[in-house]
């Protein structure tokens, strides 16, 4: 059984969190203003992005610098760490290198947060620090996104 939420539009095309009993995914944009939900809200400690517990996860995340902005010469590499040392690094995104996925299973290990953060030196990485990744349960999960996003 797969179960589709439509939940946001990137340059035309329809993006989407797709849960299914094995795996997950969703997307992320990342700009000089910080790491940004479907919706343009502001993502961080106060919002974190949640993600449901042992499922495997697949976030995508999207250059999205503005093409006026002095930041489109920007690259990110995007990096997601736990506390007891776990890290995984995403490619680097640009103007020509649009997206770049990670995939992992939230919670293994006892690990129910993490943190996402840009490691290469760029105009804003001062808000690309404090993206905040909250493992919840199933139903915590889909009583936040619902049906329909």
């Amino acid at each position: 059984m797969v179960l589709m939420f439509s939940i946001a539009t990137f340059q035309g095309s329809l993006a989407t969190v797709s849960a299914s009993s094995t795996h997950m995914e969703l997307m992320v944009k990342v700009s000089e203003r910080g790491f940004f939900d479907e919706k343009d809200t502001l993502l961080g400690p106060q919002n974190p992005l949640k993600v449901p517990k042992g499922k495997r996860v697949k976030i995508i995340f999207v250059f999205e610098e503005a093409l006026n902005s002095l930041a489109i010469g920007n690259v990110h590499q995007i990096a997601i760490t736990a506390d007891d040392g776990w890290t995984i690094e995403s490619d680097k995104i640009w103007v020509f290198n649009r997206k770049s996925t990670m995939t992992f299973v939230p919670g293994e290990s006892g690990r129910n947060q993490y943190r996402a953060y840009c490691t290469v030196d760029c105009i804003g990485m001062d808000q690309l620090n404090n993206l905040v990744i909250r493992v919840v349960g199933l139903g915590s999960w889909r009583q936040t996104v619902g049906p329909g996003g």
